[in-house]
């Protein structure tokens, strides 16, 4: 039990995606009410609303006589997930680069210049963090609440599958020089420059998307395949 204070719904669902989007509840993983409610001091009846919220998200799977399950992705949905958030990532940065505050321009280039001290370092978790900082305040700069919502619900179901890249040699080298590109084109207000430097920097198309893809292949026992390829040797 974390303290004395009664846990609301909301804020057990808001915990508990949490641990998912950090990988402290994978995939597949299962989550089972009576602990969950002994953490949080409450009945099970708040945990269950919790339950039903998420899965509303499509975070979590309520199957019958199992319980809830953390929803594992196949290959084919995480190629159409990934395939829309490009093109919101994309309208995102098109619309900040017309609609970005002064203010909220100098954030972004701030949290831009912090990430840099991770090249060196290779610190993928502190990246990892930062990485989304800069997205999110990308978002907020459309001043779309709607497609604020929209690409953070989908970025919080791919999270997990999307971790792994910026622990790749030079990747976070590679990732940083794509976040100088877009910041430039959004504070030069090139809204298309900043929507094609954001799609390549996530496209489907790319190395980083290819290679988890072929990962997840290889564990599911499927045909190793890259998008858009002939079946790899």
């Amino acid at each position: 039990m974390l303290n004395k204070k009664p846990y609301r719904t909301e804020e057990i669902a808001q915990w508990i995606r949490r641990e998912i989007e950090s990988g402290a509840f994978p995939p597949g993983s299962r989550l089972e009410e009576r602990p969950l409610s002994e953490r949080f001091g409450v009945s099970k009846t708040p945990v269950r609303e919790a339950l039903i919220q998420l899965s509303s998200l499509g975070l979590i799977e309520l199957r019958q006589r199992r319980g809830a399950i953390v929803t594992l992705l196949s290959v084919d949905q995480v190629i159409s997930m990934f395939e829309v958030m490009t093109e919101l990532e994309s309208m995102a940065a098109r619309l900040a680069a017309s609609r970005i505050s002064a203010e909220l321009g100098k954030e972004l280039t701030k949290i831009h210049r912090c990430s840099e001290e991770c090249i060196g370092t290779e610190d993928f978790d502190k990246y990892d963090t930062i990485n989304k900082e800069f997205h999110e305040l990308i978002y907020r700069g459309s001043c779309n609440d709607y497609l604020e919502s929209s690409v953070k619900d989908v970025r919080a179901r791919l999270r997990t599958y999307r971790r792994y890249p910026f622990q790749n040699p030079g990747r976070i080298r590679r990732s940083f020089a794509d976040h100088a590109q877009i910041l430039d084109a959004i504070l030069k207000g090139d809204g298309e420059a900043a929507a094609n430097a954001m799609r390549d920097h996530i496209s489907v198309g790319g190395r980083v998307f290819a290679d988890l893809i072929v990962q997840m292949r290889r564990r599911s026992g499927g045909p190793v395949q890259r998008p858009g390829s002939r079946p790899l040797e």
